[in-house]
């Protein structure tokens, strides 16, 4: 009980990042192959306590306590999958910001994957402003990963280079823009019902450079039906350095759902 409670203060998403889930798709009809565009995902609801998250673009209001949302696989060939994927914010009076996802994967290789990807979040009935102008997160990257899969387990490390995006590296915004992502993704079958994924990646100003923060994400997903899983994990999102305002902020949050695959 002690472990599980230890891991799952590490768990969730920052924003705009797609939330990793290691699911394994025995059948995947593609477009190219079978004619028929073979669409996988879920559906999803976590709540968020406790939760220091903020709600929205510029970190004011109040802080984050629901997200609800989708994430779709499309397989068009063997080797390539496009994802989409919606998150909703609430704080539990309003729903406050929404973060998109897109991403496309082509496997060059057995264990290498080109990966290009767009992310933004936006704001509902809020604006937020930095350094006088409007501001919401807009994110674009290329990058490639290393897939290992076995029979119950699955790691990928990955590297993502940044071009025109106005996501900073500090959490406080006064950092520079981000222009790359180094991380980790691994995914391990329990038992039958039960996968953690996880997902650690160090934002940075420059490029082959750990970084000015880094985000943890943990998640247990117990299946409980074919057609319904609980959700247990948590998120952490931390400065590495002092940013240049002399704040080394810390959001964390742990997360409790459901989901329904398909």
């Amino acid at each position: 009980m002690l472990l599980v409670v230890g891991l799952l203060y590490l768990t969730g998403e920052a924003p705009g990042q797609e939330v990793f889930i290691y699911r394994p798709w025995p059948e995947k009809k593609t477009l190219a192959s079978d004619g028929v565009l073979s669409v996988h995902g879920e559906l999803f609801v976590h709540l968020q306590a406790p939760s220091s998250f903020p709600s929205f673009n510029d970190q004011s209001g109040e802080t984050d306590r629901w997200n609800y949302g989708f994430q779709n696989f499309f397989f068009l060939t063997p080797s390539t999958t496009l994802i989409a994927q919606l998150v909703a914010h609430d704080d539990t009076n309003n729903r406050t910001k929404f973060d998109w996802h897109f991403s496309a994967r082509q496997n060059l290789a057995r264990n290498l994957v080109l990966v290009i990807g767009h992310d933004s979040n936006h704001d509902s009935d809020h604006s937020s402003y930095l350094h006088g102008k409007l501001y919401y997160t807009n994110r674009n990257y290329i990058g490639a990963a290393l897939p290992l899969e076995g029979n119950n387990f699955y790691v990928e490390p990955f590297i993502w280079f940044f071009h025109h995006s106005n996501q900073r590296t500090h959490l406080d915004l006064s950092g520079e823009k981000i222009k790359q992502e180094l991380g980790l993704r691994a995914g391990l079958i329990l038992a039958q019902q039960a996968i953690l994924s996880l997902q650690v990646i160090c934002q940075s100003d420059g490029l082959f450079y750990l970084g000015q923060a880094y985000s943890g994400n943990l998640l247990l997903r117990i299946k409980l039906a074919p057609w319904f899983e609980l959700s247990l994990g948590g998120s952490l999102w931390k400065d590495i350095e002092t940013s240049p305002l002399g704040t080394k902020k810390t959001f964390g949050k742990l997360m409790w759902g459901i989901s329904i695959p398909f």
